[in-house]
C-alpha cells in the first residue's frame, strides 16, 4: 500500500499550521513576516502533490506533456505579475523590500505552477 498521498496531506497541513501560526504572530507583533507567504505556498505545493502523486507514478506521455504545459503557462502569467509588480513599485504604489518581494515572487511561482499542474491534470 502507498501511503506517499497522505504522507503529502500531513506534510501540507504542518506547512499550513506554520503559515497560520505566523499570521497570528504577525498581527499580535504589528507586522506580518516575509515567511509567511512562503510557508502557504509550501503548504499548497504539498496538498497539490498529495492529488498529483498517483498520476505523477506513471510517467506515460500524458504527465510529461501536463508538466511542460504547466511551466510554459506559469512561465508567461509569472512574467506578467512581474511586470504588474515592477509597475507597481514604480510607482509607489507598492513599498516592498527586495527581500519581501523575492519571497512573494518565490510563493507566487510554487503556485503558479502546481496550482497550473492540477489544473491541468483534471482537464486532461
Amino acid at each position: 500500500m502507498d501511503y506517499t498521498s497522505n504522507a503529502f496531506k500531513v506534510i501540507g497541513g504542518f506547512f499550513f499550521l506554520i503559515g497560520v501560526f505566523l499570521i497570528v504572530v504577525g498581527t499580535m507583533g504589528g507586522e506580518w513576516p516575509s515567511m509567511i507567504w512562503t510557508m502557504v505556498s509550501l503548504g499548497v505545493l504539498s496538498f497539490s502533490m498529495s492529488y498529483l502523486y498517483p498520476q505523477f507514478k506513471q510517467k506515460d506521455e500524458r504527465m510529461k506533456w501536463i508538466r511542460h504545459k504547466a511551466v510554459f503557462y506559469s512561465f508567461f502569467i509569472i512574467m506578467g505579475v512581474m511586470g504588474v509588480f515592477h509597475l507597481m513599485i514604480s510607482l509607489q504604489v507598492v513599498v516592498l523590500s527586495a527581500v519581501d518581494l523575492l519571497n512573494v515572487l518565490l510563493a507566487l511561482n510554487i503556485v503558479t505552477v502546481f496550482l497550473t499542474m492540477v489544473i491541468l491534470a483534471r482537464r486532461y
